[in-house]
């Protein structure tokens, strides 16, 4: 059984990562076949969610993130919420969004499924 301590670390590396453009860390926390979506698009494996996260650096950078919530059933589902802000390549302009997260773990403690709801409008 993974602890409730457990799982904000594994919120907090998630972010971390993407706050650090360290795509080994982003994959790191996957199972082989663990499936990332988002409004964006859904991709299954390390090599596709690496890809996913190569293509948004392309055209963003500076992430931060903040944790707020972070909730746990104590058996393999969990969720929570961050703000997400990026700042767009193209012409500097900064974008944030209220993203809430489920996602489900294997036995072992590696995402499975990693679901991320967020307003598409916030991000124009």
């Amino acid at each position: 059984m993974t602890a409730p301590g457990d799982i904000r670390a594994l919120v907090e590396r998630q972010a971390r990562a993407w706050e650090a453009e360290d795509y080994p860390a982003m994959t790191a926390d996957f199972a082989p076949d663990g499936v990332f979506i988002s409004p964006g698009g859904r991709w299954q494996g390390h090599e596709q969610i690496r890809s996913a996260a190569q293509a948004f650096f392309a055209v963003s950078h500076s992430v931060h993130i903040e944790i707020g919530r972070v909730a746990w059933d104590g058996d393999s589902t969990g969720a929570c919420e961050w703000t997400w802000q990026e700042t767009r390549r193209a012409d500097g302009k900064i974008l944030r969004a209220e993203d809430a997260i489920i996602f489900e773990l294997d036995t072992t403690g590696k995402i499975i499924y990693w679901r991320e709801y967020f307003d598409t409008a916030q991000m124009t």
